[in-house]
């Protein structure tokens, strides 16, 4: 680097580290309607506990807009197509390629169901 001041380098460094420091300590502090209770995640709403399994479980294979990946089948026209209960043996026991979630609690399945018929509204 010679001939080029070594300054101007410096200065972009020390203002990226700050920024990604002031970013990492906001993203600590946006916890959203999410509480910590005995180190289990609380949600508000059942809503919002099967929109959080839903992306953990589902949204790889279905996609975060419920429009289905690949071959897999798009979730976003259950709604007079499947009743609950036929929704919640498919995420139980699984269906063609698409594996068990039987380590899924009731409530959780439950909430996922919720979440995936008030999208298909």
């Amino acid at each position: 680097m010679r001939g080029k001041p070594l300054f101007p380098f410096a200065i972009t460094a020390i203002l990226g580290i700050g920024l990604i420091t002031i970013l990492s300590f906001v993203g600590l502090y946006q916890g959203g309607d999410v509480a910590q209770e005995n180190g289990e995640e609380q949600f508000e709403t059942s809503y919002e506990l099967g929109e959080h399994v839903y992306i953990g479980n589902c949204s790889g294979c279905h996609g975060g807009d419920l429009g289905g990946v690949g071959s897999n089948p798009a979730l976003n026209a259950l709604e007079g197509n499947y009743s609950e209960d036929e929704i919640a043996t498919i995420i139980t026991e699984g269906r063609g390629a698409m594996p068990a979630f039987g380590r899924l609690s009731n409530e959780e399945v439950d909430a996922v169901i919720e979440f995936l018929l008030t999208e298909s509204e």
